[in-house]
């Protein structure tokens, strides 16, 4: 598994696989998706970014305002009323009140009012927060709060949000937010932001990824068109796995349908194998009987081994036990020796003992073989 970027996010979950997915199971908001496929088994959903809704913000004089600050000797009692005036300094002049916060005592805290100042920033001038976090913070503070402020940007407008985002020198950092963006930019347009990468060649390093994003935030709100038009970019650029990522994140939302669209809709070859992969791997993690059911659709060979041995490896790392007398007791695939090799180590890790009443009933072969490397102990001889 190698994801595309090391991306270190608090706000999202993140599933990977194949050359790298993005973001899978993200709950996002925004505008409204512009495609216009739908289906009665799939209705369209609209992904609205919530109105916040502030009080009426006191009309504070900045100036004054650190005067009395600097004035108070008491670093508590300072910070206390720095906080009081928070969110009315931000809004009068956001720049001057990170500013002074950065010039304070570091500490937890004053990191996660860094941070909630650069989020509100960022409703006024998403440009000028990023320029300030970019010169003012850095490691995973940076990371996670670029992120955050990047998707706030992308919802008011996501090809300026990309466009200066591509301008800025190549970091991990940098090209994280860009993921974000294009996640959250084609989750409300998704024309846009494909059409995009397909007018600036200076992404092309990046494109496969930002395509990728682009079309998991694509499958979140309108998931039969992001899967059409994942497919036929997969089958244009050979890249198989990103179709697989889009299938799997409408799986994330609706895994039911999303599976058996996979069967109806598409014929077996290699789209619908590493889809199956994926979709196994969910399966695992939501409903392993229900996948073991759904495995016996499968194409007999490649395909189901392939779909199999994603669901035992996945499933033993939440039931070992269970995964394990599955894969004893089948008979409708052939399990991978990696496969057979993480459910035995996730099994002996979770209960030695009973592991070992385990694996001492398997017969000579390659399951047993695999469970004799569990713990470090070698294979049979």
């Amino acid at each position: 598994m190698k994801p595309a970027t090391q991306t270190i996010v608090t706000i999202a979950i993140a599933i990977t696989f194949g050359a790298g997915g993005y973001f899978l199971g993200k709950s996002q908001t925004g505008g409204i998706s512009r495609s216009d496929a739908t289906s009665p088994g799939v209705p369209r959903k609209e992904i609205q970014r919530p109105i916040a809704s502030r009080p009426e913000l006191p009309n504070i004089d900045p100036g004054a305002l650190k005067v009395t600050l600097d004035a108070e000797k008491n670093p508590l009692t300072r910070f206390k009323l720095a906080l009081q005036n928070l969110e009315a300094w931000v809004d009068k002049n956001p720049q001057d009140a990170l500013d002074w916060l950065a010039t304070q005592q570091a500490s937890d805290r004053r990191d996660e009012v860094i941070r909630m100042a650069l989020n509100q920033y960022s409703d006024i001038d998403a440009k000028g927060a990023a320029e300030w976090a970019l010169k003012n913070l850095s490691g995973a503070d940076l990371n996670n709060t670029i992120i955050s402020i990047a998707e706030n940007w992308a919802m008011q407008n996501g090809g300026e949000a990309a466009t200066w985002f591509m301008r800025q020198p190549e970091t991990a950092e940098r090209d994280a937010a860009m993921e974000n963006i294009f996640f959250t930019w084609a989750a409300n347009e998704p024309t846009g932001a494909l059409d995009f990468l397909k007018a600036n060649p200076d992404v092309s390093a990046l494109a496969p990824v930002l395509r990728r994003a682009a079309l998991a935030g694509w499958a979140k709100s309108d998931p039969l068109g992001a899967v059409a038009a994942s497919l036929t970019l997969s089958q244009a650029n050979g890249d198989p796995d990103q179709f697989a990522n889009t299938v799997a994140n409408w799986a994330t939302i609706d895994l039911e349908t999303s599976s058996q669209w996979l069967l109806t809709n598409l014929p077996a070859g290699v789209e619908r194998s590493a889809a199956a992969q994926e979709l196994a791997t969910i399966f695992a993690q939501q409903s392993p009987d229900a996948g073991l059911v759904w495995l016996d659709q499968l194409a007999a060979g490649d395909e189901r081994n392939v779909a199999a041995s994603a669901l035992v490896s996945s499933w033993s790392r939440i039931s070992p036990a269970e995964a394990a007398k599955w894969a004893v007791t089948q008979h409708s695939s052939t399990l991978t020796p990696e496969a057979l090799g993480i459910m035995a180590d996730n099994y002996f890790m979770k209960n030695p003992v009973e592991f070992e009443a385990w694996r001492a009933t398997l017969p000579p072969g390659v399951m047993r073989n695999q469970a004799s490397k569990a713990g470090g102990v070698g294979a049979d001889e």
